[in-house]
This record gives C-alpha cells, structure tokens and sequence, in this order.
C-alpha cells in the first residue's frame, strides 16, 4: 500500500466522523428536549381506567404517606375492601414509600405491596379478584 492510497482515503474518515459527530450531537439535543417537555400521565391514566373501565368511585386519600407520592395518590373501594394506590415518580420512590409505611406500621402481611412504580395499601389482605381489579389499570 502506498502513501499516496492512505492520503487518499483521509478526507473519507474524516467525512465519517463529522457525520458520526453530528448525529450523536442531534441525538443530545433530541434527548434534552424531550427530558425537559416530558410530562409523566400516569397517574392520569390510572385514574381515567379505575373510573371509566373498572367503574370505581375515587377519592384523595386521608394519608400523608400517600400524598407524598411525586405524581399522587388516590383512594377507591375494590369489591369491598379499601385500597389508596400510591404513584411514585420512579421504583425508588415507590420503594421509599412502601419503607415509610413498614416504619409506622410494621410488616403489613398481605396489605402492602408495590408493582413497579405503584404502591398498594389495602385495608385488609386483599383476595385475587380485588388486586386483579387494581392491577388491570397499571400503567
């Protein structure tokens, strides 16, 4: 291979990295723009289900515990056992939550649980039916 051929070949790699460059730059900014517009709807989208599709009446909870969750709370009766369901922001969240309740209130057997981002707190162990209820509005 000569000199000549590599020289040759320069302004190519080079053209290979301005455009490599570019695109990571337009990916950067795709991604600053959607992390700073970015509006969470999941705590909407679970109340629009348990309302309209599971036909449950809602309330705010009576729980500072649950209103302390970054995207809400909200309080319902699923076939006769109460449950206030907790919206964390992300699972970290969600998992400081559930250790605040553990923190008043002990173990919880059966009454709290945590499915990703939400938080249960049912007021008595809750049957298969009931959580099925709950769990078919996650989001």
């Amino acid at each position: 291979m000569s000199g000549g051929t590599a020289a040759a070949e320069w302004p190519y790699v080079r053209g290979g990295l301005v455009v490599v460059t570019a695109l990571f730059a337009a990916a950067l900014v795709g991604w600053a723009i959607q992390s700073v517009t970015y509006e969470d709807s999941g705590f909407a989208q679970l109340v629009k289900c348990l309302e309209n599709e599971q036909g449950l009446l809602l309330q705010s909870p009576d729980d500072p515990i649950a209103h302390s969750a970054r995207l809400g709370a909200v309080r319902t009766v699923a076939e006769t056992n109460g449950v206030t369901v907790s919206v964390a922001a992300n699972r970290r969240e969600a998992e400081r939550i559930v250790a605040a309740y553990h923190s008043v209130a002990g173990p919880l057997v059966g009454r709290l649980e945590q499915r990703g981002r939400l938080v249960y707190l049912w007021d008595r162990p809750a049957s298969p039916t009931q959580r099925q209820k709950m769990f078919n509005c996650t989001y």
